[in-house]
């Protein structure tokens, strides 16, 4: 494990002569933070004329100020050009999918050919695994990690049942039996290395939506080819979150949205990544026109050619608003680099869980791994004592499946107060610092209000 970032903290506090909880150590840290400057390129909702304290990034990043002028662009030149703005500049939209592919290679960690922008992150889970399981003889199986969220498991399940196998018995779950628990990850290779000769595709979530648990997925990677598994990741709670070095760990191929830390809009573009390892024009995947090769395109033969790699996978042109949104944030991402949105990373989330050891050590249960190496940003927390009330006149937005729990009023209450985080059930609070607008004041106003709601 790395150095601790609460070591920093305390030595940080000493030096100015305060006490780890004075709001004076959050002060200091924002007013030395290197980054601070970029919180400025964002929306901040508001709440009474003032910024609310933003912790949802992990369900819905906020607005880069820049996505408007990105849309309005493009409209303008919808209007301006009709069909030719195609093939006219600038930026001709029959190559409009390049123009974030390298920035977003540089996020995960992989090479600017080995990533593409595209669909959303389930449909891209069904192409990949439409291509990657190839379940023969007593290879059949496909592991994944225990609870994962719902939407990984019913696309597996389904995919399961496409290829004539039964997901009851070709489906193996690793992981603890209480869904809020981490596990050790010894069990994962045990389980590779026990029971790979029977495992087609190994595929796992990067970040646990639910604990925040950042699996090692250098190691899983090296297991799994060991034993001659295909190898996959949903990145939907990594990408932007944790470091990552898709090509150099091997990895066969990866998926991911763009609306959480990439913060790309609701319900925006996903991307996908496929080894260059991988010859793509053998594997049998469904097919369409965008990823045929650019050049002979519209020459709107029968027969598919296939361009190379993971572009390949491409059905349809890619919708002009969705690129011109998630240009902005990433234009962000390859100017600042992962390295230095990491470093304060962990000393955001490293004061979070400082804070709350120190000012609510009887009453709050942190569910997400201490070890810095194996957490991004987020920490799950589960509330142990008795709120000081249950009334709330703030609505849920969590579609009522998680009401009348000490998480869901929580979160009502941390909202009337102009705090904005989520919960999940069955009673976890979900608080994601997210370091490109996140302050050390804001997880400062978190922590106390907290200990003012709770008994």
């Amino acid at each position: 494990m790395s150095v601790h970032p609460s070591e920093t903290l305390k030595a940080k506090a000493a030096e100015i002569g305060c006490g780890i909880t004075d709001k004076a150590l959050a002060e200091k840290m924002d007013d030395e933070d290197p980054l601070k400057g970029y919180r400025d390129e964002f929306r901040i909702p508001k709440k009474n004329g003032k910024d609310i304290v933003y912790l949802c990034g992990n369900s819905l990043g906020l607005q880069h100020k820049g996505v408007k002028d990105s849309v309005v662009e493009h409209l303008d030149k919808w209007g301006e050009q009709a069909v030719e703005g195609h093939f006219k500049q600038p930026c001709p939209w029959f190559e409009i999918d390049d123009i974030v592919r390298g920035a977003m290679a540089t996020v995960v960690g992989a090479k600017r050919e080995e990533v593409v922008v595209m669909n959303t992150l389930t449909v891209n889970l069904h192409l990949l695994l439409a291509a990657f399981y190839n379940p023969q003889g007593a290879r059949r199986k496909i592991l994944i990690e225990k609870n994962p969220f719902p939407s990984d498991m019913y696309a597996i399940r389904s995919q399961i049942r496409l290829k004539g196998c039964d997901p009851d018995e070709d489906l193996l779950e690793v992981g603890s039996d209480d869904e809020v628990r981490c596990f050790p990850e010894q069990k994962i290779l045990d389980i590779i290395e026990a029971r790979g000769d029977e495992i087609a595709v190994v595929m796992f979530a990067g970040v646990h939506f639910l604990t925040g648990q950042f699996f090692n997925l250098e190691a899983i990677t090296k297991a799994a080819k060991k034993k001659g598994c295909v190898v996959g990741f949903d990145l939907a709670h990594a990408v932007g979150n944790c470091p990552l070095y898709l090509h150099d760990w091997g990895v066969d191929f990866a998926c991911w949205c763009t609306y959480k830390y990439i913060n790309a809009g609701p319900g925006n573009i996903g991307g996908a990544f496929v080894h260059e390892s991988v010859d793509t024009n053998k594997l049998t995947r469904l097919e369409g026109w965008w990823g045929h090769k650019r050049e002979t395109r519209f020459k709107l033969k029968h027969d598919f050619d296939g361009t190379d790699g993971v572009a390949s996978f491409q059905l349809s042109n890619p919708g002009v608003v969705n690129m011109a949104s998630i240009k902005p944030c990433l234009d962000l991402f390859e100017k600042i680099g992962m390295g230095p949105l990491r470093a304060k990373s962990l000393l955001l989330t490293g004061y979070l869980e400082m804070l709350l050891k120190e000012l609510l050590p009887d009453s709050i249960e942190i569910l997400t791994p201490s070890d810095i190496d194996r957490r991004g940003c987020q920490l799950s927390v589960r509330v142990k004592s008795d709120l000081v009330s249950d009334r709330t006149s703030a609505a849920e937005y969590e579609c009522g499946t998680n009401t009348n729990n000490k998480a869901s009023i929580l979160q009502a209450q941390m909202e009337e107060a102009g705090i904005t985080c989520d919960n999940r059930p069955p009673d976890i609070l979900r608080l994601p610092p997210v370091p490109l607008y996140n302050t050390f004041h804001d997880v400062y106003t978190l922590v106390t209000t907290l200990k003012a709601l709770v008994k």
